[in-house]
């Protein structure tokens, strides 16, 4: 008795072989692209939420302010004399104030 079904010749196992470890991979690359988007979807920046700050100041008066980049850029002057305030235009934080003083 001989068997009906034809031996598969080492040439197709070899490309069977290829056709499954491609498939394998694609398998795996579509589930990081599932479980990215599921992990990305939790993450949301806040850009459009609105701030509110408080830029403490003694007396002192805007006499300029300037949007340069992600900073804004304040200039006080009062009786303290003039001064530069470094705000952060997406959260509103105080970056940094830079005191003028007039040299004699």
């Amino acid at each position: 008795m001989t068997s009906d079904v034809p031996a598969t010749p080492a040439s197709y196992r070899g490309l069977l072989a290829l056709v499954i470890i491609l498939g394998v991979l694609i398998l795996i690359g579509v589930g990081a692209l599932i479980a990215g988007a599921i992990l990305g979807a939790g993450r949301r920046a806040e850009t459009n939420v609105p701030f509110m700050t408080t830029v403490p100041v003694s007396g002192a008066r805007i006499e300029s302010a300037e949007l340069q980049g992600n900073r804004i850029l304040m200039r006080l002057s009062g009786t303290g004399g003039e001064e530069l305030v470094v705000l952060d235009a997406a959260s509103g934080r105080l970056v940094g104030r830079i005191r003028l003083q007039a040299v004699p």
